[in-house]
């Protein structure tokens, strides 16, 4: 068998092993984020007295102390201190309703400010004050939170901290990031969880919606998984491309 034929071979097979494990990778994770929908929504235990959420209450109209007795005031940490305030490492921006291109933002918190993360005195667990900082509620748009902004070090209005915003969770998110990083008793408690710090963190911003979900209140859109999510995008642009290529280096046999 001649060189070129080999060669033609030998791409062929590589090109079917590498669309072969790209579409293995992307079926597995497609499947798991549909199944867990489905269980998701099918094993919601809805509560026999329909909650604010169930009757679509706007958010600015919803009283959340109804909720109040879901969240437990006990919590085990361990014995460390926590670094309570941190450098935001990304600009909050809070809005008074869920942007739209022409939505300005109400109020913001340029990066690098000093914010109080972990609120210092909270009653309960430590590292959460239910509807503060990075423990915010869901609301009817899937990424979109509702919460208290962070107090600043450097003196913000009182009435602001008192006042409920709509934020982007990825902001929130972003903020968690280097809480985790810098208290040691909150990547114990993960580590106990035997969670990645990224799933931990996927949970503590989620950790309303948990309570929500578990006492029949809300089945809240960040719970569901994306199915066409960055990774799965990315494995079928991966896919397409290796088969343009294909196709491309192949017709060239014809021409010769």
């Amino acid at each position: 068998m001649s060189s070129p034929v080999l060669a033609k071979h030998a791409l062929w097979w590589c090109t079917v092993l590498a669309l072969s494990i790209l579409f293995i990778f992307w079926a597995y994770r497609t499947g798991d984020a549909l199944y867990h929908n489905h269980q998701l929504r099918t094993q919601f235990p809805a509560s026999t007295s329909a909650s604010p959420y169930q009757q679509k209450i706007p958010m600015e109209q919803m009283d959340l102390t109804t909720y109040t007795p879901l969240f437990p005031m006990i919590f085990t940490a361990a014995g460390y201190s926590l670094t309570h305030r941190i450098e935001t490492p990304v600009t909050l921006k809070y809005y008074t309703k869920i942007p739209t291109d022409e939505t300005a933002v109400t109020l913001e918190i340029v990066k690098g400010s000093t914010i109080v993360a972990i609120p210092e005195g909270t009653k309960g667990a430590p590292f959460l004050e239910v509807g503060y900082g990075y423990t915010s509620y869901p609301t009817y748009e899937r990424d979109w939170r509702y919460v208290r902004p962070f107090h600043t070090t450097e003196g913000l209005d009182q009435a602001n901290n008192e006042q409920f915003y709509y934020i982007h969770i990825s902001s929130l998110e972003a903020v968690l990031d280097k809480v985790i990083e810098v208290n040691k008793p909150f990547r114990a408690e993960i580590q106990q969880q035997r969670w990645s710090q990224e799933k931990g963190k996927h949970f503590l911003a989620r950790y309303i919606d948990n309570a929500l979900y578990q006492n029949g209140a809300y089945l809240s859109p960040d719970l569901v998984h994306r199915v066409l999510d960055r990774w799965n995008t990315i494995l079928l642009s991966a896919i397409g491309v290796i088969i343009v290529v294909f196709i491309v280096i192949r017709s060239t046999w014809f021409r010769r």
